[in-house]
């Protein structure tokens, strides 16, 4: 008798926290409201197999095309490239994507793997801009863009790779912990707490203060609440766990050591990794990258440093590949 009170009581506790965390998550969904796009270029949307991804278009027509791909966390998006877009579509045909789980394209509730991506990528280059491109990767993206031009150097350019992390010259599998970790914030109800719990304003602003950011002034309320708002959208969680948990970390060593489209890979020079160890670990792997080291910024270096990266993506437009 006194075990199934006990028993009682403690079913009474367990629904009435996940009766409150679901009242926290649809209000938490409700004041984020809809998210929009600050980009000014032509609109558009690629059908894909698992939902269709967002993008826009902005430049002549018969200028060479460049595609900007944002990298990993919540609430990304092409928002990242608000400060680039328009200097670089007087000199390109500029290509800004919401990768499939971000920002203003379709959240499906799907098992996300780097290997999705990858080929997601593939055919949006292969069936929309159908001619050799220059990329533009941030972060984590930039391995899945590396995989494709090995498969197909046919369809790229150049690479440019933005804060690549040296974990993509690594083979590293997510551990049980992770896997847990991954599977807890798919959960509908405790999952979407936790995951807003890690995107609250509060987090957001303190990731861009720490990791995002030198000049902490950039971190303005309007900032946030764009983030937040993209971090918000419904399903944005299954997409955020395995970004968080290491799923979508893809080792590219053999196919960077390999590859024959020339690379460029920058870095700010207050990043959390000394920038020295990580311009070497990708040298080590392909001496033929040339490097750049963007001064007065971290990770977001595209957005704390924008003139001096416009010109550096400008410049690529006079220079000759080899």
């Amino acid at each position: 008798m006194a075990f199934a009170k006990k028993l009682l009581n403690t079913s009474l506790i367990i629904s009435g926290a996940l009766g409150a965390m679901a009242v926290y998550n649809r209000a938490t969904e409700t004041l984020a409201g809809e998210l929009d796009t600050v980009l000014t270029g032509e609109a558009r949307r690629y059908s894909w197999k698992y939902g269709d991804m967002f993008y826009e278009v902005k430049g002549a027509q018969d200028a060479r095309p460049l595609l900007l791909l944002h990298s990993f966390w919540p609430g990304a998006s092409s928002f990242e490239w608000r400060k680039n877009v328009d200097v670089l579509a007087e000199h390109f045909r500029v290509y800004t994507l919401d990768l499939l789980g971000f920002g203003l394209s379709d959240h499906p509730p799907i098992d996300y793997e780097a290997e999705l991506y990858t080929d997601l990528l593939n055919d949006f280059i292969k069936e929309v801009i159908n001619k050799p491109t220059i990329v533009v990767a941030h972060g984590l993206t930039c391995s899945f863009i590396i995989a494709c031009a090995f498969r197909r150097p046919q369809l790229f350019e150049r690479l440019v790779l933005v804060s690549p992390p040296s974990e993509i010259l690594a083979d590293r599998f997510p551990n049980p912990l992770h896997a847990t970790w991954k599977s807890l914030l798919r959960t509908p109800v405790l999952g979407q707490f936790i995951y807003n719990q890690l995107t609250s304003r509060r987090a957001i602003r303190q990731y861009y203060d720490k990791l995002g950011y030198q000049d902490l002034g950039l971190s303005t309320d309007e900032l946030v609440e764009y983030i937040f708002t993209s971090a918000h959208q419904p399903n944005s969680r299954y997409a955020a766990a395995a970004s968080l948990n290491g799923y979508l970390t893809l080792d590219v060593h053999e196919p960077l050591a390999n590859l024959q489209v020339p690379v460029v890979a920058a870095w700010g020079r207050e990043e959390m990794l000394l920038p020295d160890e990580v311009v070497g670990a990708f040298k080590r792997v392909n001496p033929r990258i040339e490097t750049r080291i963007f001064d007065k910024s971290r990770f977001h270096l595209q957005e704390e440093q924008p003139v001096s990266f416009n010109n550096f993506i400008r410049d690529l437009a006079s220079t000759t590949v080899s």
